[in-house]
């Protein structure tokens, strides 16, 4: 986590007047906060904080001082002094001395003589900003010099102000309660940092569970597609699937409907992460080839002589999807498809797209081309109509259904991968066995991305005549 970098000495070097660096703070913390986007309670635990002079005011605003100076008189008025003034107040005679109870107690504020024995002001003040300190120390430094060279000399050893000698009281509670003021401040910061690192690392905690249940989510949702490779009454099917997230919106499967027909199908639902997993699980289990009158690839019919049902056409079952899953206004959630039909009898395939890639048909002999046209992405519109298109397939022929996270995929340059290369590729994998096929297209994917994370989905669904 970034811990704010707003501290005292920030504040009061910028902001000329101390109301005025108030106001600045909290602005810059409330704009922090929302930018969190933190949960409820976290906001709830700051508003309850009361508000004082422009800053929130904390459990313990004690200022502990110390007043360091050889001079045991002198010491004596200004101990006196900063303790009329409600400081908690320690002393010590030297800068050696100084430097040890800082290392042991805390300090706010340091009242330093300039010249003292073991340790002047001015090494005592080097040494505290070249230290790391669990917290901000105010330093005044006191001389009996004015001149513009000493008090930049002080400034640059990490002096926050100066107290000419001898010390004139009132002028010393002026300017102490200056640096009183940065000083509630910087505790104001302190307590806010160690509320933003108690809230990150329960959000780490949260993160970490809910990145454990997402990868059971996608062990589950990778369970529910098929293994591949596979030969289903002929027809070999292979795959490529690399989700962008733990869980993904596409989904595939390939399946046996009966004693003649194998279904196919892939989708790729709009959107990413959790919602678009969870309306890809539901169409899986909506489209899975069950033996029950719900089913949307079968319709069952009463009768007395078997098979007892019909096989749904590829345009009813996607016309049937648009009906049930229709994007509501709040999500806007449609999803495009490609869901087919093969004949293992005349090996004739009839397949509907609705708004999904074109697949890539590529005969054994031949080039490969784009079949279909288009038609409306599932759930976008009510009553839509879908076509279907139709291959009669030789021994040795191949089909590629995708999605888009293949053809949009960017490399470094932001140029995609493109329709065109990928047909490319596939024509010249043609006498490769489709699974050194589908590895050499994931190779090639990744090399085009240049690393393994995608921005999108990448589903590739093989078959290939036998």
């Amino acid at each position: 986590m970034t811990v704010s970098p707003y501290s005292a000495e920030d504040v009061f070097a910028t902001v000329p007047g101390a109301g005025m660096a108030c106001s600045l703070l909290t602005k810059k913390i409330r704009c922090a906060m929302r930018k969190r986007s933190f949960a409820m309670d976290t906001v709830n635990s700051i508003s309850r904080r009361s508000i004082v002079s422009g800053y929130y005011l904390m459990t313990d605003m004690t200022v502990h001082s110390l007043v360091a100076d050889d001079d045991d008189i002198s010491r004596l008025l200004l101990v006196n002094a900063l303790g009329k003034m409600g400081h908690q107040v320690l002393s010590a005679s030297n800068g050696g001395e100084a430097w040890g109870i800082l290392q042991e107690k805390r300090v706010d504020l340091l009242l330093t003589d300039w010249r003292m024995p073991v340790m002047d002001g001015l090494e005592l003040c080097r040494k505290i900003r070249s230290e790391n300190l669990k917290h901000y120390v105010y330093v005044s430094l006191m001389t009996a010099t004015n001149e513009a060279d000493a008090m930049l000399e002080g400034m640059a050893a990490g002096a926050d102000d100066f107290i000419t000698k001898p010390v004139n009281t009132a002028q010393l509670e002026a300017r102490l309660k200056a640096a009183e003021r940065i000083i509630r401040l910087q505790k104001d910061l302190e307590e806010r940092n160690r509320k933003l690192r108690d809230y990150n690392a329960k959000l780490g905690q949260a993160y970490s569970v809910i990145k454990r249940d997402l990868k059971a989510g996608a062990k589950i949702q990778a369970s529910l597609m098929p293994a591949t490779p596979s030969i289903i009454c002929g027809i070999n099917f292979d795959s490529i699937f690399l989700p962008s997230s733990f869980v993904a919106g596409d989904v595939f499967s390939y399946f046996r409907l009966d004693e003649e027909y194998v279904g196919f199908y892939v989708i790729d639902v709009a959107g990413h992460g959790i919602p678009a997993a969870m309306l890809s699980v539901t169409l899986s289990k909506a489209l899975s080839p069950t033996n029950h009158q719900e089913c949307i690839l079968k319709q069952f019919m009463p009768v007395p002589d078997p098979p007892f049902y019909r096989i749904i056409n590829p345009a009813l079952a996607v016309r049937s999807l648009n009906e049930r899953f229709r994007a509501d206004d709040d999500t806007m959630q449609y999803f495009t498809m490609v869901y087919g039909l093969i004949d293992t009898r005349t090996r004739q395939a009839v397949f509907t797209q609705a708004g999904h890639p074109p697949p890539v048909y590529l005969p054994k002999g031949g080039k490969p081309k784009l079949i279909g046209e288009g038609g409306f992405p599932v759930g976008m519109l009510p009553d839509a109509d879908y076509d279907e298109n139709e291959i009669l397939f030789e021994k040795g022929d191949r089909l590629f259904v995708y999605s888009d996270g293949i053809t949009e995929c960017t490399n470094p340059d932001k140029a995609q991968f493109s329709v065109e290369r990928l047909m490319e590729l596939l024509e010249m994998g043609r006498d490769l066995p489709l699974g050194d096929l589908m590895e050499s297209i994931k190779k090639s994917l990744r090399q085009w991305r240049g690393h393994n994370d995608f921005e999108d989905d990448i589903t590739l669904l093989a078959m290939e005549v036998g």
